[in-house]
């Protein structure tokens, strides 16, 4: 019997700890892979050192190449599958290689071409890419911390900092043998070389039942931040005629550039306006019954989104979607599906939701995507791919 393929995940948490969707996604799949017979183990920086990292840190850290080796040299992987390294190293792949396993980077964001994670700078708006000069004045307190930001900004610009995390970028792209990304816009906007593998449910969604009489039923699923728009969504609802819907908005709220102002303003707003409910953040498995509650998803983000899981799940339930026009929403539910507005655009947000009470309760068609486990057989083919290949992983080094 051959020996059971060894897979090590990398991620910047891990459950019981951070649940974002990327953490989500990895820990799915790390759980689809055991029970195909693979042995799967997986390394986080959450055990490293909590001190504030300077800028260099953030993308080139001893440390967590260190704890990183040793857990390798323990699971002895065939395949290191790399999530995402905020917090850790982007010599991590050279680390992996070096101990002869195959590397796989699934691209969930822009933070590999990105400091700030989504292309978009200190004011909220999106970026053209990557540019040292663009980069060094966007990045300024962080380059220059710990200056305070109104002081950073009058100093001179820190290009060789940005320069430095761009040859770690090139650096790991010599080291990883297969970057895979869930939409197809991403890796053209990082100018990075990546394979085409949309995301799956990772779990099961069932089709919400049949909607009751009585108001629309808007859901705002998502974290209380600036790119995810709550506070567009809210105030095109509150511009609607009083008793017409309801909004439910649901998520955490972390800190935004170290702050939580933004969130603690939706939470502010949401208590003046009426048949607006606020929830915190929610439990995976409570989705579902959030989606058999609602109508139509709100998805008002203004950064360039990936492949957003919610939209996958909210379609698989059967909700109508008003979303930004942006290429990864386009990806996931098609160019036909859904109300598609300007991000940002107030006025347009007002009359979309206008529309979405006026078309009523009703449902959309179920949208099927593949399960974790038919994704986690694909990702197999993927892996023997690599591992059939007779160059010595090393030898690159």
């Amino acid at each position: 019997m051959a020996d059971a393929l060894r897979i090590l995940h990398v991620a910047h948490g891990w459950p019981p700890g951070d649940l974002g969707g990327t953490e989500l996604y990895a820990a799915s799949l790390a759980a689809a892979q055991a029970r195909a017979g693979a042995v799967v183990t997986a390394w986080t920086p959450a055990g490293l050192s909590r001190r504030p990292l300077r800028f260099r840190e953030t993308f080139d850290r001893a440390e967590a190449d260190g704890s990183f080796g040793a857990a390798c040299a323990a699971a002895r992987p065939d395949v290191v599958h790399v999530h995402h390294l905020t917090g850790a190293s982007m010599g991590i792949p050279a680390v992996a290689r070096a101990q002869g396993a195959r590397v796989v980077v699934t691209l969930h964001d822009a933070w590999l071409a990105c400091a700030r994670g989504q292309l978009v700078d200190r004011t909220g708006a999106r970026c053209a890419g990557p540019d040292d000069a663009r980069c060094a004045r966007c990045l300024a307190p962080a380059l220059w911390a710990p200056l305070p930001a109104a002081v950073a900004d009058r100093l001179p610009l820190r290009r060789d900092l940005v320069a430095a995390r761009r040859a770690a970028l090139a650096r790991l792209v010599a080291t990883v043998d297969l970057f895979l990304s869930p939409s197809r816009h991403l890796p053209a906007r990082l100018g990075l070389p990546a394979t085409w593998l949309p995301l799956p449910l990772l779990r099961p969604i069932p089709a919400a039942p049949a909607s009751p009489p009585g108001p629309v039923r808007f859901l705002f699923l998502g974290s209380l931040l600036p790119t995810k728009g709550p506070a567009i969504a809210l105030e095109a609802f509150a511009r609607l005629p009083a008793g017409a819907a309801t909004l439910r908005i649901v998520g955490p709220s972390p800190p935004y550039d170290g702050r939580t102002t933004y969130a603690d303003g939706v939470r502010a707003r949401a208590a003046e306006v009426p048949g607006v409910s606020l929830l915190g953040g929610c439990p995976p498995d409570a989705v579902p019954a959030l989606f058999a509650d609602a109508d139509v998803l709100l998805f008002p983000s203004t950064w360039e989104e990936n492949s957003p899981l919610v939209l996958r799940e909210a379609a698989a339930a059967g909700l109508r979607v008003v979303a930004s026009d942006l290429p990864g929403v386009t990806e996931v539910l098609g160019p036909a599906r859904g109300s598609r507005v300007e991000p940002g655009d107030a006025a347009a947000w007002r009359a979309a939701l206008a529309a979405e009470v006026r078309r009523g309760r009703a449902r959309d068609a179920v949208l099927a995507s593949d399960d974790i486990d038919t994704h986690a057989g694909r990702l197999a083919e993927v892996y023997a791919s690599l591992l059939s290949r007779r160059d010595d992983p090393r030898a690159a080094l």
